[in-house]
């Protein structure tokens, strides 16, 4: 979401003032002359307003938004849902976003933001970081509440745990469904909660009390989906909406059945209902309707352009358009929509809730000088000119790119989700929708992240992690003037391709055994293969390092040689013989943790070293003696080096330059 004039001014004066921040330091690697390096902070590349999550509340003096601004950090602001307006806005420390939070009987709100538990009192001048109430859960999804204690769904356990509002007690109910690794949704009702699960879609009933469950079966046509997504449960008939689909089903968990099918909705909530017993939500196109609980009829209300929802309340303006209780809700652009159910009266506000500096996902050299990057979640295109320290910030012209490369004067860009494909020119003006402008799509194909990407003749391949709970990624090569492409899934069966280069007139490409989340990998090791384009086949494929689950990085050497990098080590190999023929460990890692797609990245220097960023730490290495020279530690895990030697990268939303 662009920034506010204001915003970007005040973001622009920041980082004009940031360009002459430096540090200049000395290297001393044995048996080697002392290195000096001079690291500068060059400002935020990227700004966004993103509200993933949020939850609505009333207090004896109004009725309120609580909105998650994503960002490094992200901030709560508190919105009048009455007046439109942002009452306060306080910072989040060490998290950056949340997708949901829910509101305990006397209006305490609890909010989980990355795997932590925040909580704010109405009225306090800040939060209470409550910290992570069950280690080793990284994400904290939906929440839901039964007035005193508040319940969590959790990744990558997939576990549930509550907190209790009253003694400060923790619960952890622990995996909800062996496997599952989400439980991306929550409803309560009864002395129940209810549970949507993913990667394979399921709804859990948990008893509150005795921790029993047993699985509610969807409907046998949609239990091939991924997601339970969205859940909530209003008078004892619960509301479900599916990915990838997006069905909005309807069960009565007074008889047990399965009692409607809405057609399509947009997410993420379902609103409580008003006092003619009508459930909101909203369509597919981006209609708002209205569910009876009574009747079980849908009805479209006026409301026909309004989006999506995150979360509902009910607030209350006055006036002849707007009596009783008025709808509320807010979208991911921080826009609030409101509804008023007696009038059928609508109208839109923005509170003015401000974007935040956002976390870097990726920094490529443009063949233009330039320094480009991508953010995540929310993408944008963002060119950094050296020789002006100026930005060129387009929020919302790309999605979030987990790879960029550049190739014959244009970058190309690999998009999640699902795997979508760009090409950017840097000779003329961004513009969303047609530069960068758009050259396929693996979605068909079952491919979400595209982190390789290589140039081959007059076609650009890619190499892509699957979608959500499979395994086997794909190699596509796409010619970017025709259109015309090949899509090559299990090139390696059962694992992802994370890593590609070129080499007389071959692809060399390196795998990794992660599939995408929450799948289960089958094989141990990582491996490497060579791809004829002519032929369109493969003509071989063999090891890598002893151990090794994922190739993170692939570049050609200009002796014939190719260098590779598995998640801090180093090692050559040899195309003449196809064999690794030297290795060296930089940073130590340990496979037996998460998933790995990324984390290496090479370039050669204009002395010939061979530099890069070994997971957290960047180093450069004598091609000749595999002597190691580590300069700065502590970053993101994405760098580039433009033609000068010049290296660039993160740490969160902000970008460094590093000279030699």
């Amino acid at each position: 979401m662009p920034l506010a004039p204001l915003a970007r001014r005040t973001a622009l004066a920041a980082t004009l003032t940031l360009l002459t921040t430096t540090a200049a330091f000395a290297v001393a690697v044995p048996g080697q002359a002392t290195t000096t390096a001079t690291e500068t902070l060059l400002g935020v590349p990227h700004h966004s307003l993103s509200i993933y999550g949020a939850t609505f509340g009333s207090t004896p003096d109004g009725d309120y938004a609580y909105a998650v601004a994503r960002g490094t950090p992200g901030a709560l602001s508190v919105v009048d849902t009455r007046t439109a307006t942002v009452v306060r806005t306080m910072e989040l420390p060490g998290a950056a976003g949340a997708w949901g939070g829910t509101v305990t009987d006397d209006g305490t709100v609890y909010l989980g933001v990355d795997g932590k538990l925040f909580r704010y009192r109405p009225g306090a001048q800040g939060v209470e970081d409550l910290g992570t109430p069950v280690p080793g859960e990284t994400t904290a999804w939906r929440l839901t509440t039964d007035g005193q204690r508040v319940f969590v769904g959790t990744f990558p356990n997939g576990k549930v745990y509550s907190y209790d509002h009253g003694t400060d007690q923790v619960r952890d109910y622990g995996q909800v469904w062996p496997g599952e690794q989400y439980v991306r949704s929550l409803g309560i009702s009864a002395g129940k909660l209810y549970a949507g699960l993913g990667t394979v879609a399921r709804v859990v009933e948990i008893d509150i009390t005795s921790g029993a469950r047993r699985e509610i079966p969807l409907p046998e046509k949609y239990r091939a989906e991924q997601f339970v997504y969205d859940l909530d449960v209003h008078r004892q008939q619960m509301f479900v909406r599916l990915a990838n689909s997006n069905q909005v089903l309807v069960y009565d968990l007074k008889t047990g059945a399965w009692t409607g099918e809405l057609g399509t909705g947009r997410g993420l909530d379902f609103s409580p209902p008003d006092e003619n017993g009508n459930v909101y939500f909203s369509s597919g196109t981006g209609q708002l309707m209205a569910y009876n609980l009574d009747s079980r009829t849908v009805t479209p209300t006026s409301f026909t352009s309004f989006g999506t929802s995150r979360d509902f309340g009910w607030t209350h303006l006055g006036g002849r358009d707007w009596p009783g209780r008025t709808l509320v809700t807010i979208d991911l652009g921080g826009k609030l929509s409101y509804y008023n159910p007696r009038t059928g009266a609508t109208k839109t506000a923005r509170p003015g809730i401000t974007g935040r500096p956002v976390q870097l996902q990726t920094v490529t050299a443009g063949p233009d000088g330039r320094i480009w990057s991508s953010a995540y979640p929310s993408g944008g295109i963002t060119a950094f000119d050296p020789a002006t320290g100026t930005f060129a910030e387009n929020a919302g012209a790309l999605g979030q790119a987990e790879g960029i490369y550049a190739y014959q004067g244009k970058l190309y860009a690999g998009v999640y989700p699902g795997a979508t494909l760009f090409e950017i020119d840097p000779t003329r003006p961004i513009a969303a929708g047609s530069n960068p402008r758009r050259i396929g799509s693996l979605t068909a194909e079952q491919q979400d992240r595209p982190f390789a990407i290589t140039g081959v003749g007059n076609r650009v391949a890619f190499g892509t992690i699957p979608q959500y709970g499979q395994l086997g990624g794909a190699l596509a090569l796409i010619d970017p003037a025709t259109g015309a492409r090949e899509v090559h899934r299990n090139v390696v069966p059962n694992q992802s391709v994370t890593a590609l280069t070129t080499m007389g007139g071959l692809i060399l490409g390196g795998t990794g055994i992660w599939g995408g989340l929450g799948s289960t990998p089958t094989e141990t090791e990582a491996r490497l293969f060579l791809w004829d384009p002519a032929t369109a086949t493969k003509v071989w494929e063999g090891p890598v390092l002893p151990g090794a689950k994922a190739v993170t990085q692939l570049i050609a050497a200009p002796d014939g040689k190719v260098w590779g990098a598995t998640s801090g080590t180093l090692f050559e190999f040899d195309p003449a013989t196809r064999t690794v023929l030297r290795s060296v460990e930089i940073e130590p890692f340990d496979w037996q943790g998460t998933h790995v797609w990324r984390s290496d990245h090479l370039a050669f220097a204009p002395d010939g070293d061979l530099c890069g960023n070994f997971r957290n730490t960047i180093a450069c290495v004598d091609p000749a003696t595999l002597t190691v020279e580590k300069l700065v530690t502590g970053i993101n895990d994405i760098w580039t080096m433009d033609a000068q030697g010049d290296m660039y990268y993160a740490r969160g939303s902000e970008l460094y330059r590093l000279s030699r």
